[in-house]
């Protein structure tokens, strides 16, 4: 229940990770963990840099995609909706966390509450390592490396202990 199962297949299997940096795969993970609604109907992308934007517009096509096929298949779906439920509003907030950023700064580039980031960032650990186990299963050795190393990227820092008591 991390995620989308099929369209996280349909990125694997269209090839969306192989072209991208660890930084960026986990940045576009976390469009399908951080479940808040968009504040605006406008567009998504609007002030996004191109390196996070690009990827976003491939995980919208291959949503859309996933959704004619289970509407398709007589599943009763709203196609737009589907598609809208991907959010990313903290793309540029994993990716400064990937790249070290402290997570003060992080907070700083998102508009929600500090455990919100909290539950996302974890949320995409777990989604990270299920991807792991997934490439290992089908062989992808290197899709399996970037996601090992995403996962080391993303558990750091106070988000990942496990008791502010010390």
């Amino acid at each position: 229940n991390t995620a989308n199962e099929l369209v996280v297949v349909e990125l694997i299997f269209t090839g969306v990770f192989n072209d991208l940096s660890v930084e960026q795969c986990v940045a576009l993970l976390s469009c399908m963990t951080y479940d808040e609604r968009n504040k605006d109907d406008d567009d998504p992308t609007k002030g996004m840099k191109g390196y996070l934007a690009n990827p976003f517009l491939k995980l919208q096509e291959v949503a859309r995609t996933v959704a004619k096929a289970e509407i398709a298949c007589k599943i009763e779906l709203d196609e737009d909706e589907f598609v809208d439920k991907f959010n990313p509003g903290m793309m540029e907030a994993v990716f400064a966390w990937c790249k070290g950023a402290k997570f003060v700064e992080v907070q700083k580039l998102t508009g929600s509450f500090e455990g919100t980031t909290i539950r996302t960032l974890r949320r995409l650990e777990e989604l990270n390592r299920q991807i792991v186990g997934a490439a290992k299963s089908i062989g992808n050795h290197e899709l399996q490396a970037k996601f090992e190393k995403g996962s080391d990227l993303l558990k750091r820092d106070i988000v990942f202990c496990s008791s502010l008591y010390l």
